[in-house]
């Protein structure tokens, strides 16, 4: 055989072995992918079984519950625990209790329901829920029962304002004043009187029950009378500091009692009523307090006249009879009684002090 045969025959058999391990490469190499995408088949499927479990724990904790208490109707999310539910309720129950602005028949209508709930269509047809109207609340899955209670009343408070007319909607604060207490809003309440902010509030801290009238912005008033132009340019002063604005803050600042007036009437930056929602919502639970949540509620249901003409004919006072009573229990903390002493209650304390400056005459320091 010649050497150009034999390396034909050498070139064709290392030709052959090349390929023939190309090719077990080849299936070396598929091999292994395959089983890569067989674990990568059988993690996907324990990952989106797993998600699957928890999506259904998740669902299972979200799972809409009924709660009550009193008129009090509301659903949460499963996971809160009975416990939890039922002070949540009773919390929202004794505050529009004590609140004493919305009348029962509303509340029972009503139904507050976490968005974190979820079935709550089943849960409402099972308990015959379907004639109320469902009021949302972002009530956490976790809620804190004060402070979500208080929510829950806040929201059928919002609901309830609603409803009321336009006289009650401009003059009312924005939260119905529930959750208002004497020993917080209360003290806010005198001291935003006791400020002298306007002629008005000074002349109604010191007796003048027409000024607290004006103040509290019980009458059909316009909004300018309530304010002075110079006490506009004041409260702006005092609430804004030496800043100078464009248009209408800037030309009252600049002396244009026009200026200040519109800015009044337009009550963005200034609102028509002197006193603040805090104090306002101090006369509401003043008539609460002083005559029963039935004759704020009276007061509230009525469509006729201005708001202190409404308050007079839900206590059967007169209004200045009414607004005078407001004055003196919230100056005195709710009615408090002052402190009183007869004179056999005196005489230690005098004997006491008179000791002191005895024996403070008698000191070197004194004389």
């Amino acid at each position: 055989m010649s050497s150009a045969v034999r390396s034909l025959l050498a070139i064709a058999v290392l030709g052959a072995s090349a390929q023939a391990a190309w090719s077990q490469g080849l299936r070396d190499r598929d091999a292994a992918i395959r089983g890569l995408l067989a674990r990568a088949q059988g993690l996907a499927t324990e990952i989106a079984r797993q998600d699957s479990v928890v999506r259904r724990e998740q669902h299972r904790e979200r799972l809409a519950t009924r709660f009550d208490a009193g008129a009090v109707t509301v659903i949460l999310p499963v996971s809160v625990g009975n416990a939890t539910g039922r002070r949540f309720a009773a919390g929202a129950f004794q505050l529009l209790d004590s609140a004493g602005v919305i009348p029962w028949p509303f509340v029972q209508s009503r139904i507050v329901v976490a968005y974190a709930a979820t079935g709550v269509d089943s849960v409402v047809r099972a308990e015959r829920l379907e004639r109320r109207s469902r009021i949302m609340a972002d009530i956490s899955a976790a809620p804190d029962s004060l402070a979500d209670g208080l929510l829950a009343a806040a929201v059928l408070g919002n609901a309830y304002l609603a409803t009321l007319d336009g006289e009650w909607r401009a003059w009312l604060p924005g939260d119905m004043a529930i959750g208002w207490s004497m020993r917080r809003e209360g003290t806010g309440a005198a001291r935003e009187l006791m400020a002298g902010e306007t002629r008005a509030g000074a002349r109604c801290l010191g007796g003048s029950v027409a000024d607290c009238r004006l103040w509290l912005g019980l009458d059909r008033d316009s909004g300018e009378s309530r304010y002075q132009p110079a006490e506009i340019r004041r409260v702006l002063t005092s609430r804004w500091g030496t800043w100078v604005g464009r248009g209408l803050i800037g030309e009252c600042q600049a002396g244009s009692d026009d200026a200040c007036e519109k800015l009044v009437r337009e009550g963005r930056w200034l609102q028509a009523i002197p006193a603040g929602p805090v104090s306002r919502g101090s006369l509401l639970n003043a008539v609460c307090r002083l005559h029963g949540s039935e004759a704020l509620r009276r007061a509230l249901a009525d469509t006729s006249g201005s708001v202190g003409e409404r308050l007079a004919r839900g206590t059967h006072l007169s209004e200045d009879s009414l607004v005078a009573e407001w004055r003196s229990w919230l100056l005195t903390g709710g009615g408090q009684s002052p402190v009183t002493a007869d004179l056999r209650d005196a005489v230690p304390a005098v004997l006491v002090a008179a000791l002191l400056l005895l024996a403070a005459a008698r000191s070197g320091r004194w004389r």
